[in-house]
């Protein structure tokens, strides 16, 4: 993929930035993709009457808008404002603020929830297409800027977003008394534990917490301990494997399935309950570190230790376990293989987490925003794309990660990321005259060719994206339980737009005292430069360090932030290549069709593989691999021999990835084949494990000691594949004869039926080294997100009628592995 130079990326930053110095520009027109079929230029024009504070903007675009809204916008300010000379600049931060105000409601709704009835609440809902209050678009939004402009409607949220075990849910010996529960929302194969980013709502948390004070900061604080340990513990129980020091589950926002894993994975959601993404892990981590922060506040000390421990050890586990040398960045999944192999496909957003987190080193944090390519008008958020797949995660911008990019970027000194990025965000903010949900990947469009399937207006973590970038990112405000920290942004690009002396942001608030905030505007310098803070005054007097609460008068405060000379900045993106606008599978950006194995055999020889034929004519090699261990690479044909096959009492299980050859960019794994040991067992059981049951398997005997593999054949077809809250959830135990107890939790997701019938599918594994000998093994119950309060109104299984998590159990499956 080709580099940007800075020349090219000074051009690009200019015409998207839109102003020249000394110009405040009326309207702003912005180029088509070159490769769109008959794309023509959109222009956004902006007037403005009264003075800063209380100005009345009509913003007015020729593009198309999504749903047919309509092309004008008339707006008024109201909260935080700018007055920076560019009229554009000053218009779409006060859209920002009009967004939020749309979005904080006395009431939220759903269709699953309440009888369809509204539920009172002063929170913030979702989107306009979206009325209830979701955990990861909430905390994502939170974390990005919002909990600042109204901490208590954060607070709100977010606890409407926990809840207590419900009567008759057995209670986990392992979680804490009086703990309570974050919500995984209704999701893939029954919601938690096949998905487990639940963690993000400590990053909403801690950016709530930074802006309470008082007796109301201590309040939220012991609830959000209460809901942190809880969730921490009972995450320790259900997905942390040790073996890899990594947590198991769905990655974080991506959650369509088909749309970022292998589609086979659609009818195999046990195989995606086992894999490990970087974002949940990284919000894990995060989680983890709050709590820790609060064990100590609270003179927990031991709790304290407790979590900073589990964070230390995630923390290496996740640099270690997701970082792709070959690419210069993490990689988004691991496999669910017995050793876990990395995938070859990145996001945005848990490459930006890890470096906003303290996670990536800075060497690879700076690999990371060189390599991660860039389309014309933003980043998308994956790479590559998925053949065949429709506009939503796939083949799409959104901009919350797009602005999660830019504050990672600026947090390494990344300019050239930096100036795309805002670029991409005023952009989609300007031609859309909202805070869209997503975009399309090449074109920047809110629609083209065929998505993205869904998009609302003023979507909430869209429209914090925007605030946060202006409040946080350029303009460096940063508030904390301790004061405010100042760290400020200023590109060459933004520099060369502001006109005047100063780019103030007006009217925040801090400790129940106002601020106004102050960039000295430097001499310019030109796109490509970094401008660095030389002082900071608070009125009149120069500080260093927090502002402090007892800092500030009773009137409005004013911080002035003088800069440094300029710095050129050396840093470049890379630019994905000039593609068609309508192109589905294009080796240069998409992944090859993902293969599959369509026979595994013992012979003379060893064990042979038979590949389908590829789908196009795309020319392909294959990458070889076992139990996610690298076997061979570059194989040309439709089959292959493993000369040196596992011995004959092991399951092994085969997969095999895709690789252009033109581009070297791989495909997802091919569904596992696997070939069984002449030590495993299938015993048939013929049972339905239920709410609140102990479910006798039987007894095993191992002849041999050494690791094991053991799950169960079942069905459960409790709701739809793609949402609910009634995953089967339950703990596998063996009982030695010597009182010895081994245990693990396994998962029994939905199960699409086909057609009139109901497919019985492998549940998630639980793998253990256990001597030789006989064993009882049982089922005992856990919990779903079907078991908390929280779901006592929801209208599908689950809910209303009670706590459900079940599932038919037609076997019990024993396989010897290689291991120990």
């Amino acid at each position: 993929m080709p580099r940007s130079p800075r020349a090219l990326l000074t051009f690009a930053a200019l015409s998207l930035l839109g102003a020249g110095a000394g110009h405040t520009a009326e309207s702003q027109t912005y180029a088509p993709y070159a490769a769109e079929p008959g794309g023509t230029p959109a222009t956004v024009s902006v007037s403005a009457s009264g003075t800063p504070g209380t100005r009345v903007f009509h913003l007015h675009s020729t593009a198309p808008q999504r749903d047919n809204t309509p092309s004008t916008r008339i707006i008024t300010e109201n909260g935080p404002f700018t007055r920076t000379g560019d009229l554009m600049f000053d218009a779409l931060f006060a859209q920002a603020v009009d967004d939020a105000r749309l979005a904080s409601v006395t009431s939220i709704k759903d269709e699953w929830y309440n009888n369809r009835q509204p539920i009172p609440c002063p929170c913030f809902e979702t989107g306009e297409k979206w009325n209830y209050v979701w955990t990861r678009d909430l905390s994502y939004a939170l974390d990005l800027g919002l909990a600042g402009l109204d901490p208590q409607r954060a607070v709100n949220s977010l606890l409407f977003k926990t809840g207590t075990l419900r009567p008759g849910v057995p209670v986990p010996p392992e979680l804490p008394p009086g703990s309570t529960q974050i919500v995984q929302d209704t999701g893939s194969g029954g919601s938690w534990p096949v998905s487990t980013d639940r963690t993000t709502w400590a990053l909403g948390a801690e950016a709530a917490l930074a802006n309470l004070h008082g007796a109301n900061r201590t309040d939220f604080a012991r609830k959000a301990f209460d809901a942190l340990r809880g969730t921490l513990e009972a995450d320790r129980v259900a997905v942390y494997d040790a073996r890899s020091g990594l947590y198991k589950g769905e990655h974080s926002f991506l959650d369509w399935r088909e749309q970022s894993y292998a589609p086979w994975v659609r009818q195999n959601l046990s195989a995606l309950a086992d894999s490990k993404a970087l974002s949940t892990n990284v919000t894990q981590y995060r989680a983890q570190r709050l709590a820790a922060r609060l064990a100590r506040e609270f003179g927990e000390m031991d709790l304290a230790t407790r979590y900073d421990g589990w964070a230390d050890a995630l923390a290496r586990a996740i640099d270690g376990g997701f970082w792709d040398a070959r690419a210069g960045m993490y990689a988004t999944y691991t496999s669910a293989d017995l050793t876990p192999a990395l995938i070859g496909k990145y996001d945005l957003l848990g490459n930006a987490l890890a470096v906003l987190s303290g996670i990536a080193p800075a060497d690879r944090a700076r690999s990371i925003f060189d390599r991660y390519p860039f389309a014309p008008f933003g980043p998308s958020v994956v790479w590559p794309q998925a053949p065949g797949e429709y506009v939503y995660h796939n083949r799409a911008q959104w901009p919350f990660v797009t602005a999660y990019a830019v504050r990672a970027a600026a947090k390494v000194g990344h300019v050239a990321a930096v100036e795309r990025g805002l670029a991409a965000l005023e952009r989609a903010a300007a031609l859309n005259l909202s805070n869209m949900e997503n975009l399309e990947w090449l074109t920047g469009k809110a629609q083209f060719d065929d998505g993205p399937e869904i998009n609302s207006r003023r979507q909430l973590w869209s429209v914090a994206a925007y605030y946060g970038m202006v409040v946080e990112t350029i303009f460096g405000w940063h508030a904390g339980p301790d004061g405010i920290r100042i760290a400020p942004t200023l590109t060459g690009a933004l520099r060369d737009r502001f006109t005047g002396t100063d780019a103030v942001l007006s009217n925040l608030e801090y400790a129940g005292r106002k601020l106004d905030l102050a960039l000295i505007l430097p001499p310019q310098s030109g796109p490509g430069a970094l401008y660095p803070v030389a002082s900071v005054h608070l009125n009149g007097t120069q500080v260093t360090g927090l502002i402090t609460a007892d800092q500030l008068s009773e009137g409005v405060n004013r911080i002035d932030i003088r800069f440094a000379p300029s710095q050129t900045s050396a840093s470049m993106v890379t630019n994905i290549p000039l593609i068609d606008a309508v192109s589905h599978a294009e080796p240069r950006a998409f992944m090859p069709w993902t293969p599959s194995i369509t026979a595994a055999q013992r012979n003379d020889a060893g064990i042979r593989l038979d590949i389908a034929p590829a789908r196009d004519k795309t020319p392909v090699r294959y990458n070889i691999l076992r139990d996610g261990v690298p076997l061979a690479q570059d194989v040309t044909g439709q089959s292959w021999t493993d000369p040196a096959p596992p011995v004959p009492s092991h399951t092994a299980c085969y997969s095999v990835v895709a690789v252009h050859v033109s581009t070297r960019i791989s495909s997802q794994p091919s569904a596992p084949a696997c070939l069984r040991g002449d030590m495993a067992q299938t015993i048939a059981v013929d049972r339905k494990a239920a709410l609140g049951q102990t479910l006798d398997l039987g007894a095993v005997t191992l002849s041999a000691a050494g690791r094991y593999v053991l799950g169960t054949l079942y069905d459960n077809h409790t709701f739809a594949l793609n949402t609910g809250v009634t995953n089967a959830v339950k703990r596998l135990v063996l009982r030695a004869a010597d009182g010895t107890r081994h245990s693990a939790i396994i998962q029994m997701p939905h199960i699409e039926p086909e057609g009139d019938k109901h497919p019985i599918r492998p549940s998630t594994r639980a793998v253990f080294d256990l001597p030789a000998g006989t064993y009882q093994v049982v089922l005992e119950d856990f919990f779903n997100m079907s078991g908390l309060s929280t779901n006592m109104t929801y209208s599908a299984p689950g809910g209303s009628g009670g706590p459900v998590n079940e599932a038919l159990i037609a076997a019990l499956t024993i396989d010897k592995v290689a291991g120990p």
